[in-house]
């Protein structure tokens, strides 16, 4: 429920602020992940609390998770102990995605050879990666 007096965001605001799409906001909303409120204006409203809504969705959508999945994620939502851990997850994931990027960059003009070695090193390592990942 959103709160009186609070600040809230149009739903302009929130796309630039998350880097999505009003559509993509809007989806989000009817499909029940986001609450908003009508302004006296008739401006779709939302508390500054949804741009951490959008991140988790983000990031669940990035480990290939469904709507329904999602759903009940965010309906299970974290625990004040697990929030530290799920942050520093979500860190260690960027920073990976970050290798990965830098990898691909510097594996276009490398021989056959090397490009097989290092898939085969990679693709065991990411077998670990999602193991682990899904223990949490």
């Amino acid at each position: 429920m959103l709160s009186l007096g609070e600040e809230l965001l149009r739903i302009g605001q929130v796309a630039k602020l998350s880097g999505l799409s009003t559509r993509t906001i809007d989806y989000y909303t009817r499909y029940g992940f986001l609450s908003s409120v009508r302004s006296e204006s008739n401006y779709r409203m939302y508390e500054k609390n949804v741009l951490q809504t959008l991140e988790r969705i983000k990031l669940l959508k990035s480990q290939r998770m469904s709507l329904d999945e999602i759903s009940e994620h965010l309906q299970q939502g974290c625990s004040q102990e697990q929030e530290p851990l799920f942050l520093e997850v979500q860190e260690e994931i960027d920073r990976l995605q970050q290798k990965v990027t830098q990898l691909e960059e510097s594996l276009k003009d490398a021989p056959s050879s090397e490009k097989r070695m290092i898939y085969t090193t990679l693709s065991n390592k990411l077998t670990v990666i999602t193991q682990l990942l899904t223990l949490l």
